[in-house]
């Protein structure tokens, strides 16, 4: 089970956090920026040029009307003409269509974090989520072999998950700055340090630290988790926001010992900006619903209706639309926005995003190279590693 939290300003009249439990061609909305209230453009500024890959098609043997289908395709499910438009889709159709027969011809499932952009999410994904939900995929997956648009930690996530099975990852060197932010050593320094005390480590993690962790959570179930864990003590590595929203939820409750690491995109973001957003659009005589990623600051998070992951942020969302709110302010990576634009078109988007830097290093073209050259791509996790982590998961499982 999966736990949204809804922010102070969804709170009840005791004041009381509630707890949020499992969810419940049109040109997309716009999306505003608040000008001068904070060193950000706006999402589609920071989105990176749409690829342009004509060099690449060489040897791919596809018709005219095959590429005009599929271009098509790709511009109604994207959804961001300026951006996007036919032409464009049209220059990535023989690139979708080639991995599409690729997939098809080596049994492979192509896993895809929210935070990939538009032509890899709607172009050539079998599935779409965060890393709780892509976790579940990659152990459910029926394909006997495993590619992993994301970063280093989730690849190695879904081989842990999948010993028996290739994983590849595209791009080698994506990385992430909580993963790249402690090492095994540190959380054996934090357990000399609390002795007996049970460490929930963030999925955003290396292999290594896994292994000498108790539990893996992510940002879908980490409240659940923490509060089922044995003992009224928990270490939380190693993001110190999440990890302070953590100790606020368990307060009385449990006390939370944390680790010093931070996301360096949710960084970014300010709780003052947030709260500018809102009584800029309560201006213009509508409400703001303010979504945020809990690896944000706890300012940030103060000022939001809703906290949870990516994927719980795209059902509250959806609920939002239903309920004719559609004014609305995703505070995370610029790929939730991109997402909120092609599935749900009715909402009006705010703010200012922030891409990773470490996401958006994949393209369809490094896709197509680890279909071509598969062991180039493969992901391997120490022996010594893997029955640690494996148990780790494992536990993530059990507890949420």
């Amino acid at each position: 089970m999966s736990l949204g939290v809804l922010g102070p300003r969804e709170r009840g009249q005791e004041g009381k956090r509630k707890v949020e439990g499992p969810s419940g061609a049109r040109r997309g909305p716009a999306v505003r920026a608040l000008p001068g209230t904070m060193p950000l453009k706006t999402a589609s500024e920071t989105l990176p040029p749409a690829p342009r890959p004509a060099a690449y098609q060489a040897g791919m043997e596809w018709t005219d009307a095959q590429i005009d289908a599929e271009a098509a395709r790709l511009f109604h499910r994207i959804a961001q003409p300026a951006r996007w438009d036919l032409a464009t889709c049209r220059l990535i159709a023989p690139l979708c269509l080639e991995i599409g027969r690729l997939k098809a011809e080596t049994d492979t499932i192509v896993l895809a974090h929210s935070y990939q952009t538009p032509d890899i999410v709607y172009g050539v994904a079998d599935e779409v989520g965060d890393s709780y939900g892509l976790s579940k995929k990659a152990m459910e997956a029926r394909q006997s072999r495993i590619l992993f648009a994301s970063v280093r930690f989730m690849a190695e996530t879904a081989k842990i998950l999948n010993p028996g099975k290739p994983v590849l990852l595209p791009r080698p060197d994506a990385g992430c700055s909580l993963a790249d932010g402690i090492t095994r050593e540190d959380v054996l320094r934090l357990r000399e340090a609390h002795p007996g005390v049970p460490v929930m480590c963030y999925v955003n993690t290396t292999a290594a630290v896994k292994a000498v962790c108790d539990v893996t959570c992510t940002s879908a179930n980490y409240l659940e988790i923490a509060r089922n864990l044995p003992g009224d003590e928990v270490v939380f590595v190693p993001d110190r926001f999440m990890g302070a929203h953590l100790a606020v939820a368990l307060e009385g409750v449990k006390t939370v010992h944390i680790h010093d690491g931070e996301c360096e995109v949710h960084a970014r973001f300010d709780g003052a900006t947030a709260k500018a957003w809102r009584e800029s659009v309560a201006l213009e005589g509508r409400r703001l619903e303010i979504l945020a990623h809990p690896e944000c600051d706890p300012k940030v998070l103060m000022e939001a209706d809703f906290v949870g992951s990516t994927e719980r942020m795209m059902e509250y969302a959806r609920r939002l639309e239903a309920e004719g709110r559609v004014d609305v302010m995703p505070i995370t990576e610029c790929g939730t926005a991109d997402r909120m634009r092609a599935e749900i078109p009715g909402l009006r988007i705010y703010g200012s995003c922030v891409q990773c830097p470490h996401m958006k290093k994949t393209g369809l073209v490094d896709i197509l190279h680890a279909l071509r050259d598969p062991e180039r791509h493969e992901v391997e996790v120490a022996e010594e590693d893997l029955v640690g982590a494996r148990r780790c998961l494992d536990n993530m499982f059990r507890y949420a």
